[in-house]
């Protein structure tokens, strides 16, 4: 799983996303499981210097969310099939690994290399490659995150969990190569025992630029809801999931059409996360260059990395302050 299974406070949601709600209700099954608070996001630069940014997030076990989520759906009235895989997707039918069923709605949570997508000629995000493993071990509770060519275009990662800590990487640009050898390179730099990761890819470049396409949407990393610059999407694919299965029973119900669903969901996180494209986009130029990076951090600091990580301008009044 590439997943860092770190999640965002309500209040760090809300200032990100202001105009969403129902966090409190919206967020039950990962609060349940969560396992220690981390309220520091320590960058490092290439060089090992670090700026602490405060930011309040919690970790959880992905697999025991996952499933708190299928329980949930199940409670109000879902149909759960395991083991099963969707091949394609012809109008209303979804042809799966134990047969074909009807679909009024189809709804495309499967991942940035959707097979909803393919089927009805919707696009892919743009991704990156990603690995991870938890390893046990004594860590603190700041969220560590490292910057460079130790991984091109992205970050490494050490995120707390108590008694262990899932520790990952996801690169992009400037990258040629097996993405297992940053990992084992990373371990051996942290003096942690080399171990295998599991491995998939995460949006880099924020949604795709329609998710909704006859009677399917897409929706989670699938449609690219992903923070560009930090690489958080859990928070914001819950948020869209509930508008998604809003829109969806609308559609139902009331004959709404389901392009209503895209208007929602940009309405409620596309502006955060179009700034977030953009400063990513920014970033981008830096990061080939580990002096670059270096230099570009420096100037920045805490204070304005922070305002990055949480898809916000960076630079108040349109650019830089003369010195």
């Amino acid at each position: 799983m590439q997943c860092g299974e770190y999640v965002a406070t309500d209040e760090e949601v809300r200032r990100i996303f202001p105009t969403v709600d129902g966090l409190e209700d919206l967020m039950v099954a990962p609060h349940r499981v969560r396992q220690i608070d981390t309220d520091v996001l320590r960058l490092w630069s290439p060089s090992g210097r670090h700026w602490d940014v405060p930011f309040k997030g919690y970790t959880v076990r992905r697999d025991r969310m996952d499933q708190g989520i299928a329980d949930q759906a199940v409670d109000e009235g879902a149909e759960l099939r395991t083991e099963t895989s969707v091949h394609k997707v012809r109008g209303s039918q979804v042809v799966t690994s134990h047969g074909t069923v009807e679909g009024t709605v189809v709804v495309g949570a499967d991942g940035p290399k959707s097979t909803v997508a393919r089927s009805v000629g919707l696009p892919w995000p743009v991704a990156g490659p990603a690995m991870s493993a938890t390893l046990d071990g004594d860590f603190d509770s700041v969220t560590d995150l490292y910057f460079g060519n130790l991984a091109p275009g992205g970050y490494a990662w050490v995120i707390p969990k108590g008694s262990c800590a899932n520790i990952g990487l996801g690169t992009w640009q400037h990258f040629r190569g097996k993405l297992d050898s940053l990992f084992q390179k990373f371990l051996d730099r942290k003096g942690l025992p080399r171990t295998h990761g599991t491995g998939g890819y995460v949006p880099v470049e924020g949604p795709v630029e329609r998710t909704v396409k006859g009677n399917a949407l897409l929706v989670g990393d699938s449609a690219g809801h992903v923070m560009a610059t930090n690489g958080g999407g859990i928070n914001v694919s819950m948020i869209c999931g509930r508008i998604a299965g809003e829109a969806a029973a609308d559609h139902v119900l009331q004959g709404t059409p389901l392009d209503a669903y895209e208007a929602r969901w940009r309405a409620a996180v596309g502006a955060p996360l179009e700034r977030g494209r953009r400063v990513k986009a920014l970033a981008d130029r830096f990061f080939g260059s580990d002096r670059l990076l270096e230099a570009a951090m420096l100037l920045l600091g805490a204070r304005r990395m922070g305002r990055a990580i949480r898809c916000q301008r960076i630079f108040l009044g349109g650019g830089p302050r003369k010195p």
